[in-house]
């Protein structure tokens, strides 16, 4: 089984989102559906024909959560020494500075500069201190960058 990498904070969400499903939603789609098998005819009820997929697709969420929860490393920073998961770090590339975010792979955002640990760029700066430069190997053409600062 793979093992998935998040913060502290998106572990939570994740367990707060399968509680919510667990004690709040399916108990309620629970007793629709039982509201809904009371009408007798189930050929042409339609609350029963949504009760049963609404259940059918949380209990799949729920064990999709389960199961992705069985294998979760949380992850822990304390450093700001070396580029490490969970840090801020700035760099420069041909005279451009960007701020970066490392997370896990379930935490990545494009648009808002969070960077997973499958990344070219994590693969580059991983381990790095301030002002060492190196050389990242991507897809779209290799290109250097200098580590400006690496922050919690």
């Amino acid at each position: 089984m793979e093992q998935h990498h998040l913060t502290k904070s998106w572990y939570n969400k994740f367990v707060k989102e399968l509680d919510k499903l667990k004690n709040k939603e399916l108990p309620s789609i629970l007793e629709k559906l039982k509201a809904a098998i009371e009408q007798w005819d189930l050929s042409e009820n339609a609350e029963y024909e949504q009760a049963m997929e609404d259940k059918s697709m949380t209990e799949k969420r729920i064990a999709e959560l389960e199961a992705f929860l069985e294998d979760i490393e949380i992850i822990e920073w304390a450093s700001t020494d070396t580029v490490g998961y969970g840090n801020k770090v700035t760099i420069e590339r041909k005279g451009i500075k960007e701020t970066f975010e490392i997370v896990g792979s379930w935490e990545v955002d494009v648009f808002g500069n969070k960077i997973s640990l499958d990344s070219p760029l994590w693969e580059a700066i991983k381990e790095k201190k301030v002002w060492d430069k190196t050389k990242v190997i991507s897809p779209k053409g290799d290109y250097e960058v200098k580590i400006l600062s690496i922050s919690l």
